[in-house]
């Protein structure tokens, strides 16, 4: 069992980065969520959610990811999450079809490459 989601927060020019690494379940997503949202400046044209140090994430975890790309869709920031092919978590984001709310990039330079150019 790894330790429960711990946050790291950097700012790549005008994109904002969250990197989530340990578990994202019921018992932390809500508080996530909100870190999240309050790391997310409303200067910052975009957010992306690095999911690379991410081992497990339950159907709480993912509805976080969607409610974040809603809510900063509201302030006109648009996200995106980082999620390697070799990622345990990968297949289950694919199943609920993640990407058709938020793009799915398999590296942190891709993300931020992609919501540079917008």
């Amino acid at each position: 069992m790894t330790e429960l989601a711990k946050l790291a927060v950097e700012r790549h020019a005008e994109i904002q980065v969250v990197r989530i690494a340990g578990e994202v379940d019921i018992s932390n997503a809500g508080k996530l969520e909100a870190d999240i949202s309050d790391a997310v400046p409303n200067d910052a044209a975009g957010l992306v959610i690095d999911l690379s140090d991410t081992g497990f994430l339950d159907s709480a975890g993912i509805r976080m990811l969607f409610e974040l790309g809603q809510r900063l869709g509201g302030r006109r920031q648009e996200v995106a999450v980082v999620v390697p092919p070799e990622s345990l978590i990968r297949q289950s984001l694919v199943i609920v079809e993640v990407e058709q709310a938020l793009p799915m990039h398999d590296t942190l330079d891709d993300a931020v490459d992609a919501l540079r150019r917008g």
